[in-house]
């Protein structure tokens, strides 16, 4: 599946006029960084496709990959917002930033050109869903969700958002609707994955590290908000206070045997746990069941 995603990227990006070769060269080798990590918000929009339909239309690898350039046009955008400069797009941000907008573009248009009775409601999926994350994405940067409550709401729109939009657009094209219950379920499976990602910040004291760079994730919450030495030091080295003292093997410490990491996995395996309720009462293949299994462990 990811080989045919692929496929279907290169004849867009080939086949797309209005871009000279310089935009087609760069969204060329973009979309090779992107090929490693591999294609899962085209899976969940495949798979849901093919669960609710009787009748295949090749099509379906063009929505795929279209979603596909959204997503890599957001992550692109997003790491040039945190200056994460271990991708070749934050080599030249100012050109880059071209190459994302034509991506979002290019991924609105590849769905219009594409067979699909049901495409123009696809495509306000994509832009409703999309345009969540977005908001999403302004109040992740904005650090302003420092409790259990708001950061879950905010991650919901960050990336719940996405996974949620890959799941319904398949969805839609099949069968014309979207039900309630895959589009919660999608939502709870990127929760849990950036519940995954924020635990693995904290793993490596370096310029990734949530703590370091004084944001705000469900494990540091849950550091901050302990009557301890550790979280009195943390608190302080968040409020910018000049004689704050940052022990990092004892803030790591505190976060791995003190309860912070195993709070965050605990909130993670109830919303695993929300999520296969529902699957059990949604009609979709093995196929597509062990795939959601896989991204929700």
């Amino acid at each position: 599946m990811d080989e045919q995603i692929n496929e279907s990227l290169d004849i867009l990006i080939k086949n797309e006029a209005l871009i000279g070769h310089k935009l087609r060269s760069m969204l060329e080798s973009f979309k090779e960084e992107k090929k490693i990590v591999g294609y899962s918000f085209g899976k969940l929009c495949y798979l849901h496709y093919e669960a609710f339909t009787d009748c295949l239309n090749e099509d379906i690898y063009k929505v795929a990959a279209a979603i596909e350039l959204l997503i890599l046009s957001f992550d692109i955008i997003d790491d040039l917002q945190d200056k994460d400069s271990d991708y070749t797009w934050s080599e030249t941000p100012e050109l880059s930033l071209n190459v994302a907008l034509a991506m979002l573009v290019m991924a609105s248009k590849t769905i219009h050109e594409t067979s699909f009775k049901h495409k123009n409601t696809a495509i306000q999926i994509l832009e409703d869903y999309a345009l969540r994350s977005i908001n999403g994405q302004q109040l992740d940067l904005l650090n302003i969700c420092r409790d259990e409550e708001s950061y879950l709401q905010m991650i919901d729109q960050k990336s719940g958002s996405l996974t949620a939009m890959g799941c319904l657009i398949g969805e839609v094209l099949a069968k014309g609707e979207i039900s309630p219950e895959v589009e919660e379920y999608g939502k709870y499976i990127g929760i849990i994955q950036q519940i995954k990602n924020d635990i693995q910040s904290l793993k490596t004291w370096g310029p990734k590290n949530d703590l370091l760079n004084k944001r705000y994730s469900l494990p540091i919450i849950y550091l901050l908000s302990q009557k301890n030495d550790v979280s009195k030091s943390v608190i302080n080295y968040y409020n910018n206070d000049i004689v704050a003292f940052l022990d990092n093997n004892a803030t790591e410490n505190e976060l791995t045997n003190g309860g912070a990491i195993r709070y965050a996995i605990t909130i993670k395996n109830v919303y695993k746990l929300k999520a296969l309720n529902i699957l059990e009462n949604v009609a979709i293949n093995e196929l597509g069941k062990n795939y959601l299994n896989k991204l929700m462990k």
